[in-house]
C-alpha cells in the first residue's frame, strides 16, 4: 500500500469511528470529569461545599491586632470549636464538606482563610479561581485551586492580567441572571473575565455589572429562596435595584438598616444563619417571609469577633438546578 493511500484511509477511520466533537462541555461532564459540577443558583440544593478548617495561620496574630484585621488575640481552639459546629449543621443537612488544603511552609500567614467564598466562585460546569485585592489575602487562590483539583472539580479560568476579582462580589440571582458588583474587590477587566466563561457556556446570561458601597454584593443581596431575596437597597445602585425588580422580578423582602441578615441556603427555603447578639430581628425577619431557619453558635468565626459572615465562610462547589428542588 502506498503511503498516500494509506494516509486516506487511516482519515477514513477517523471519519467513521472518531467523528469530529459536537457536544458541548456541559454534555460531556459527568462522563469526562465524573460529576455534575458548578453551580448556577444560590437556593438549589446544596450538595458540595467548601470550607476551611481554622489552623497554624491563627498563631501569627500578634499586636497590633488591627494589621491583621483582628481587635483582639483570637484563640484557635476555639475558632476550631466553632468550625466544628458550622461543618456539623452543613452535614446534618446532607451537604458534603470539602476542607481546604492547609496552608505549607513554617510561617503561615493568611489569617482569613477561613472566607472561603472569596479565593473561587462556582459557574455551571466548575469554579473560576478569583484573584484577590488584598495583601493579607493574596495567596490563598492556590491553596483553594489545589484542592478544587484534588477533588476532580475542573477549573474554568483563573482571573489574570489586570483583572480583580472575589466571590463575594458574584451573586446568582436565578439561572440566567448574574450579578456583579464592581468596587476594589472586582474591576472591570475582572467582570469581563467572569462574563467570558460564563457566556461560553450559555450566552443568554443576563449579567449585570454594576458599583456596589462596602465591596461585596453578598452584604446587599442575600437569595433566600427561588427568586426571593432579602435586599439591603442603600448599597446598591439605583440601576441595579431596578433590574432586581423590573427585569429578574425579584420577591424583593427589605432589610431595613438596623437588621442584620446573613444566610446560606441548603435548599430553596431553608437556610442557615449565625446566631447570636445581633441576629434575631434578621432570623425573625426571614421567618415571617416563610423562610425555615436553622441557627448555628459560631461567634468567633462572624461579625462582630471576626470580619466575614456565615455567607463569606462557604464556598459552594455544587448545587441540584432550581427545576430539580
Amino acid at each position: 500500500m502506498d503511503l498516500k493511500r494509506a494516509r486516506e484511509r487511516l482519515l477514513n477511520i477517523y471519519y467513521r469511528y472518531h467523528p469530529p466533537l459536537r457536544t458541548s462541555f456541559l454534555d460531556d461532564l459527568e462522563w469526562i470529569w465524573g460529576s455534575r459540577w458548578g453551580v448556577n443558583t444560590e437556593v438549589g440544593r446544596l450538595r458540595k461545599v467548601l470550607l476551611h478548617r481554622p489552623g497554624r495561620e491563627i498563631l501569627a496574630i500578634k499586636e497590633p491586632y488591627e494589621e491583621w484585621r483582628y481587635t483582639y488575640k483570637p484563640k484557635l481552639e476555639e475558632m476550631v470549636r466553632d468550625y466544628e459546629r458550622l461543618k456539623a449543621a452543613f452535614e446534618d443537612e446532607g451537604v458534603e464538606v470539602v476542607e481546604r488544603l492547609p496552608e505549607e511552609g513554617p510561617n503561615p500567614r493568611l489569617v482569613k482563610s477561613i472566607y472561603t467564598r472569596d479565593p473561587a466562585f462556582a459557574v455551571p460546569g466548575g469554579v473560576i479561581i478569583g484573584r484577590m485585592y488584598d495583601r493579607l489575602r493574596r495567596g490563598e487562590e492556590p491553596y483553594v485551586m489545589r484542592t478544587l483539583a484534588q477533588i476532580g472539580c475542573p477549573i474554568l479560568r483563573t482571573i489574570n492580567g489586570y483583572g480583580v476579582a472575589e466571590g463575594g462580589s458574584v451573586m446568582w440571582i436565578t439561572p440566567k441572571h448574574l450579578a456583579l458588583g464592581l468596587s476594589w474587590r472586582m474591576n472591570e477587566e475582572g467582570a469581563m473575565q467572569i462574563a467570558e466563561v460564563v457566556w461560553a457556556i450559555d450566552p443568554d446570561v443576563d449579567i449585570r455589572a454594576e458599583p456596589i458601597f462596602g465591596g461585596h454584593i453578598d452584604a446587599h443581596i442575600c437569595m433566600v429562596d427561588v427568586k426571593t431575596a432579602v435586599v439591603n437597597r442603600e448599597g446598591l445602585a439605583y440601576t441595579m435595584y431596578e433590574w432586581l425588580r423590573e427585569t429578574v422580578g425579584l420577591n424583593i423582602i427589605e432589610r431595613p438598616r438596623d437588621v442584620y441578615v446573613a444566610a446560606v441556603a441548603v435548599r430553596p427555603g431553608r437556610v442557615i444563619c449565625a446566631s447570636g447578639p445581633g441576629r434575631e430581628e434578621g432570623v425573625k425577619l426571614l421567618e415571617r417571609n416563610g423562610i425555615d431557619v436553622i441557627t448555628v453558635d459560631i461567634p468567633t468565626l462572624v461579625h462582630p469577633l471576626n470580619s466575614g459572615s456565615i455567607h463569606c465562610l462557604t464556598m459552594p462547589i455544587q448545587r441540584d438546578p432550581e427545576s430539580e428542588d
